[in-house]
């Protein structure tokens, strides 16, 4: 998994892409930990490149969710691919972040 992250003011970019893995999920959670938290109010997760989340990855945005939402921040999830969308959805995770398909 690659990942480029880009801040703007208050809103950071995560443009993720490949599988998000149990390798992958570690990256991510450790990208986010490097982040001042309390500058961020939205982070936005371009899924463009992800055809593939599994459950350690899914764990960790439920991780990073609860982080932001300590703060008073939100996540956005963009360009999610049709086969992620639909387990977004199964797992009611489209309640908790604002999620659009590709």
């Amino acid at each position: 998994m690659d990942l480029t992250i880009t801040q703007n003011g208050d809103e950071v970019r995560f443009e993720i892409r490949g599988d998000i893995d149990e390798f992958g999920a570690e990256n991510l959670k450790r990208r986010f930990r490097e982040l001042n938290m309390h500058a961020v109010k939205e982070a936005v997760l371009d899924f463009r490149g992800v055809t593939h989340i599994g459950s350690a990855g899914i764990g960790k945005l439920l991780l990073f969710y609860k982080d932001m939402a300590l703060g008073g921040g939100k996540i956005r999830i963009e360009n999610v691919s049709e086969t992620v969308w639909e387990l977004f959805n199964v797992l009611k995770l489209n309640t908790i972040f604002a999620i659009s398909k590709r």
